[in-house]
């Protein structure tokens, strides 16, 4: 299981790196998963997503990676967009992938309560 999914923070670091590989003073930012404490990636996606960055970055003109992580379906799905920038910040090329991510439901954060109170409004009642 550990070879078919990136934790996040390593997603994270991959990214960069990939944005970084052929011009090291490339700009580099990622936003759209801030919220997200902790998240597994699928690992193909994730270099297939490093894939195509450096193919963003092979233009000379690209001066910075700006991705997007984009709710697509929450807690599953994403929809990834990597804008390649010149250094105006004018956008010259975007690429549109999907990301799958593994994240923790409530459930998770609950295991250890003995008595739960759900006052969400239309949410099942839990049952300890």
């Amino acid at each position: 299981m550990k070879c078919m999914h990136t934790r996040l923070p390593d997603y994270y670091a991959k990214v960069e790196a990939a944005a970084k590989r052929l011009r090291p003073e490339t700009k580099f930012s990622i936003s759209g998963m801030e919220n997200v404490k902790t998240a597994k990636l699928a690992s193909l996606r994730c270099g297939r997503i490093e894939q195509e960055i450096v193919q963003v970055t092979e233009d000379p003109e690209i001066a910075e990676i700006e991705i997007n992580m984009v709710p697509f379906n929450p807690e599953e799905a994403y929809s990834v967009v990597i804008k390649g920038k010149r250094a105006d910040g004018t956008c010259k090329k975007a690429v549109l992938d999907n990301m799958y991510a593994t994240i923790p439901s409530v459930e998770y954060y609950l295991f250890d309560a003995e008595e739960i109170d759900d006052r969400r409004s239309g949410s099942r009642q839990y049952d300890v």
